[in-house]
């Protein structure tokens, strides 16, 4: 299998884990599975409490150095800084901002990653810019964001948003944005993509309490039941993290960082069948412009692999022997 279509499906499965991390957050902290409501920064302590000690295992049975290759430290030292700040500003918009608008302006990572990778000298199809497009269009109609459909004439009501929210939301987008890069760049540097996540949990578990002190957040002993949801979050966040460092390893960072939209589908869906909560046509038709794109990105990834095996096979092997005048 081609190694963009292996990348394309790691992306798929960390955007599935990743979706299951937001609706076990959601639930830790609207206190509706425990008596206590996690704060944001407390769940971001507690995931990578956890994480950081399924990382180091990994690492130590995988025989790989926790700190990584010695010339690229400096960078995931930076990617860890950045993954906490996307986190920082990303739960500040979401508190400050409708959920909708948050999500919509920090979903608009994969096309500054799109466009930040051309610096790096890697290619921006046509197919790969409609598509992005396309699910962007799909988070808007999902999402509905109240600016947005005010200015269109589509929701009626008050679009007067916070500036620092805003600007919370852009930030984090360009944090993902320099994560993405940061993975792209070290590519080659022969860094294990557990390495990456592990510079992300240590990184949180040091400023998380500071950034909760910050903010006034009360903190709290958690329940049996709460240590069980808060390990299965940690677990999927290792995974969904170490998922999202292979696919951006193996595929191009436009195209595998479009892959990211897939989230909100599965958000939708847990929305209808596991929280019952209804729908309309605008979000439907979102949810079913980005599933498209996914579909077609898959397909076209796997057929441009079976042509490179055809063109593998009917090679000759070897150069038919020249023919000349008998001796």
């Amino acid at each position: 299998m081609r190694d963009g279509v292996v990348g394309l499906l790691a992306m798929l499965g960390g955007a599935w884990c990743f979706s299951l991390i937001a609706l076990l957050a959601a639930e830790l902290g609207s206190g509706r599975v425990s008596s206590h409501k996690f704060q944001p920064f407390e769940l971001v302590f507690w995931r990578s409490f956890f994480m950081l000690g399924q990382t180091w295992a990994a690492l130590r049975w995988a025989g790989v150095a926790p700190l990584g290759p010695a010339g690229a430290r400096g960078l995931l030292g930076l990617r860890g800084l950045c993954g906490v700040a996307f986190m920082a500003s990303y739960y500040y918009s979401l508190a400050v901002l409708p959920m909708s608008d948050a999500v919509v302006l920090t979903y608009t990572s994969p096309v500054l990653t799109a466009f930040g990778a051309t610096f790096l000298g890697e290619a921006w199809h046509s197919l790969d810019f409609l598509g992005s497009a396309l699910c962007l269009v799909g988070v808007m109609m999902i999402s509905k964001p109240p600016i947005l459909f005010h200015l269109l004439g589509l929701k009626e009501g008050n679009a007067e948003l916070s500036p620092l929210g805003l600007l919370a939301a852009s930030a984090a987008a360009v944090c993902a944005t320099c994560v993405y890069l940061i993975i792209r760049i070290l590519r080659d540097k022969d860094v294990h993509s557990i390495v990456f996540v592990n510079y992300l949990a240590m990184a949180a578990v040091i400023t998380a309490p500071v950034l909760g002190l910050a903010f006034e957040e009360t903190w709290a002993w958690p329940s049996l039941w709460s240590l069980v949801l808060l390990l299965a979050l940690a677990s999927l966040a290792s995974l969904g993290e170490t998922m999202l460092a292979v696919g951006l390893k193996l595929e191009s960072a436009a195209k595998a960082t479009s892959m990211n939209y897939v989230q909100v589908v599965f958000a939708f869906c847990f929305q209808r069948v596991l929280l019952h909560q209804p729908s309309d046509w605008q979000s439907n038709f979102g949810a079913g412009l980005i599933s498209a794109w996914g579909i077609v990105a898959l397909v076209k990834e796997a057929a441009f692999a079976q042509d490179q095996v055809c063109s593998v096979s009917n090679k000759p092997l070897l150069k038919p022997p020249r023919s000349g005048p008998a001796r």
